[in-house]
């Protein structure tokens, strides 16, 4: 503890925590969960703590001798047997207490015990119990355990309290919801007129007693996917506002309870009742049937099927209590034959994304998660280790990095070209003239999978020829337009961990060298790209940031080989008064004013600290215009963050506690400060909203983003029609400005949320390209050697060798 990293500013007890039990826990856990592997004695032979020469901890777990590779397999044929032993154990669960009392499994917790004990002892003073803190490590740590798994641990006394494990049916049932979920709120976005999508859930017996496990984190996830959460009410005997409190006891804010005014209770045609007096146009998307042994009478699942035949029914509780003779209990209205079983489900917890690693091979795992709201902030652990094992890269590393990833992109582009002529030559031979032959050559390279992004019909072959083929006749570049933003969303460190464009960024310029190329060799002008950086467009930023923001993507135009004769980084606002004229822009800021004022107007007397829920669903009803709360979900992760209290650093793990729960501002759910925090962001995402969405409508009544660059050709990040849908970097189509820049570890170069970066212990990668203050790249820690200098780490020159970008 003395050579602590940090010196007196580390907290004695956060230090242990994260450097010595933690890495210790996981490690264990991975060992069992992935390989059927158990450290009998984590202090004996098998395992070590790394300390650095001067006995500074490095927060790693070796793994020794008799784990080496060496000897390996020897070893995993004989412990491998435990979890085959836990699969049979439903036929011999003897075997598995007779595993449990000679393995040594309880070694763990009588290590934690005894760390506990040692700490206290050099610590005396110390104010915070580390047995409680160590337990807290274990329950956080042995979540979502293969089933297996956790039966196997369960048959242990030591074990049983922390095993936990959620069903792979109940997985995919809740996972199936959501995406069904998404699918009628993205109908509605685009139908103001469709139904709003419900999940209704009910009816709860005792709520104000006892909580559902899972219940209030698939409430956030249900207002994330742009759906409502009704709750109903057991009947006329139980008043809503009585419901509506237990539920906020249990971390469910603002809740919608409906009570039904029938004397027979909750069921069904009560239900649809009670739903049609709260909003006539509501539809029940998906109908969660709790059944409980208390209940006064149990309602049977099957009449709300019939009530609500086109929701995915799904029942929750003890089967006992069923109520039902039927035996296919979790049902889609849309797909019957797809049922993911026939027992009801035991909870409503659901794994993140974020999490997905415990069920594939333990390497450090990107979750390609689209939304903060998609990952489980209050489980992603910020490492305070991985800066010590940093890399950093001097200019002649960096030269030859971006040397290696455009010599590749070059390379493919010829390919690309090439496979374009034989694909249409032979096709284009009746073409009525060279010109059109080459705008659909052209049209065949943007289509390519590297590149395109969303379904052809976006952008077919006969508006392709209708943009560029007045360009293609006259011989010039054909002019495109892509928006962009030219810093990093790094208010929370949530989604980056700094300011300025990475990693990602000089990727999809590299892309985008690789696309042009392609294009100049069927057509010689090529294309022209506009990179229209929408800097104070849509909301206030930072003059100074977003300027050396700029100069960062210029410099990497210029390292990529793309010069101002094929690339334009330009603002937004300048391109459209360039090719407008100043009255243009003009006209359209009087029209954003007042819209907003309109906006104002109609929201006028909400106050988003007070039932935030409650105040986001009175603001889409009084919405003038539409898409308010919509866009309030999105911008409410990427505002600008009040400062920390006190000497407490601004860290992505302060940050997950403030908006894992942002909606819950009850003062009994976290700290003072930390509802503070939450009621600051919520009231500048509402402010920052305001804007957007006037800026959003007037862009639409102008056609503002069409006329960027007259007749040219519109790319879009989004799959949009009559627009070219371009995601440079493939995978999850998340911009880069609200990620990090990231190698995963097949080599592929990525762009993923900061917090689950750290989770998943990636490290820091620096380069001159970007200095000292902010990582140019994270890379998985495994793809990493110690310096023999001591100094930090370097990447393996193997696993260098292969980065390379998505092909998809």
């Amino acid at each position: 503890m003395d050579s602590r990293p940090g010196g007196a500013d580390t907290d004695d007890l956060a230090f242990v925590v994260e450097y010595f039990v933690r890495p210790l826990v996981r490690v264990f856990r991975t060992a069992l969960d992935s390989y059927g592997l158990v450290f009998a004695d984590p202090l004996g032979p098998d395992t070590a703590f790394e300390l650095r020469a001067d006995l500074a901890a490095t927060g790693r777990v070796l793994v020794m001798d008799s784990l080496s590779v060496s000897g390996a397999a020897g070893l995993m044929s004989r412990r491998a047997a435990t979890l085959r032993a836990a699969r049979e154990s439903d036929t011999d669960l003897g075997a598995l207490t007779a595993w449990s009392s000679r393995s040594g499994a309880t070694a763990v917790p009588s290590t934690l015990h005894a760390l506990a004990e040692a700490f206290s002892q050099a610590r005396p003073d110390s104010r915070t119990d580390p047995g409680a803190a160590f337990r807290e490590v274990l329950a956080a740590e042995m979540r979502y355990l293969r089933s297996d798994t956790a039966r196997l641990l369960s048959a242990d006394a030591s074990w049983a309290a922390w095993a936990h494990s959620v069903p792979e049916q109940q997985e995919r049932a809740l996972a199936r919801l959501l995406a069904r979920l998404q699918d009628r709120a993205r109908e509605c976005r685009a139908l103001p007129d469709k139904p709003l999508p419900v999940v209704l859930i009910g009816p709860l017996t005792d709520v104000a007693e006892r909580a559902l496990p899972g219940l209030p984190q698939l409430c956030r996830d249900v207002w994330h996917a742009g759906g409502e959460t009704v709750f109903l009410a057991e009947g006329p005997g139980c008043p809503a506002a009585r419901y509506a409190s237990g539920l906020a006891r249990y971390g469910v804010p603002d809740p919608t309870v409906l009570t039904p005014r029938s004397a027979d209770g909750a069921g069904p045609a009560a239900a649809a009742a009670a739903l049609a007096r709260w909003d006539r146009r509501a539809e029940v998307v998906a109908c969660l049937a709790v059944l409980d042994p208390t209940a006064r009478a149990p309602v049977g699942w099957e009449a709300f099927a019939h009530q609500f035949p086109q929701a995915t029914l799904l029942v929750i509780g003890d089967d006992d209590h069923a109520g039902s003779s039927g035996d296919d209990r979790i049902r889609s209205g849309d797909d019957d034959h797809d049922a993911p079983g026939d027992v009801p489900m035991p909870s409503l917890e659901m794994q993140s994304p974020a999490t997905a690693q415990v069920t594939t091979p333990p390497a450090p795992t990107l979750p390609a998660a689209r939304s903060l709201s998609s990952l489980r902030l209050d489980v992603l652990r910020h490492n305070p280790a991985i800066e010590q094992h940093a890399v950093r890269w001097g200019g002649e590393e960096t030269r030859l990095f971006v040397d290696h990833l455009v010599a590749a992109a070059r390379r493919n582009a010829d390919r690309t070209a090439s496979a374009a002529r034989d694909t249409l030559g032979r096709r284009l031979v009746g073409a009525p003239s060279d010109a059109e032959r080459t705008v659909r050559l052209m049209h065949h390279i943007l289509q390519r999978k590297q590149f395109k992004h969303g379904p052809s019909s976006n952008y077919p072959p006969e508006l392709a020829l209708r943009e560029m083929l007045p360009f293609v006749r006259r011989g010039e570049p054909v002019p495109v337009a892509m928006v962009f933003f030219p810093n990093k969303f790094a208010h929370s460190k949530l989604k980056a961990v700094g300011d300025l464009p990475d990693l990602a960024e000089l990727a999809m310029l590299i892309r985008l060298l690789e696309l042009m190329e392609a294009v100049h060799q069927v057509y010689s002008p090529g294309l022209f790209f506009f990179l229209a950086a929408d800097n104070q467009h849509y909301r206030a930023h930072s003059p100074a940031k977003l300027e050396e923001g700029m100069l960062t993507m210029s410099r990497y135009a210029g390292a990529t080989g793309l010069s101002g004769e094929v690339v334009e980084i330009v603002a937004y606002d300048e391109l459209a008064e360039r090719h407008q004229g100043p009255a243009f822009v003009a006209a359209h800021r009087a029209l954003r004013a007042r819209i907003l004022a309109e906006y104002r107007a109609a929201l006028r007397g909400l106050d988003i600290t007070l039932g935030p829920l409650r105040t986001l669903r009175e603001a889409d009803m009084r919405d003038p215009r539409g898409n308010f709360a919509d866009l309030f979900r999105s911008l409410v992760f990427s505002v600008r963050t009040p400062g920390t209290p006190g000497a407490m650093p601004a860290t992505g793990s302060w940050w997950s506690e403030v908006y894992a729960d942002l909606y819950n501002l009850a003062e009994d759910c976290a700290a003072p400060e930390v509802i503070a925090a939450r009621k600051e962001v919520l009231t500048t995402a509402w402010d920052d909203t305001l804007r957007y969405v006037a800026t959003w409508h007037a862009d639409a009544h102008t056609g503002y983003r069409s006329k960027l660059v007259p007749g040219g050709v519109q790319v879009s990040l989004r799959p949009t029609p009559g627009r070219i849908g371009l995601n440079l970097l493939g995978g999850t189509a998340l911009s880069s400005a609200h990620a990090t820049g990231a190698i995963d570890t097949r080599g592929v170069v990525s762009r993923e949320f900061a917090v689950a970066l750290r989770d998943q212990c990636f490290v820091p990668l620096y380069s001159p390209l970007l200095g000292p203050g902010q990582p140019f790249a994270m890379v998985p820690v495994t793809a990493t050697q110690a310096r023999g200098d001591g100094a930090g780490a370097r990447i393996d020159p193997a696993f260098l060798r292969t980065t390379r970008l998505r092909r998809r």
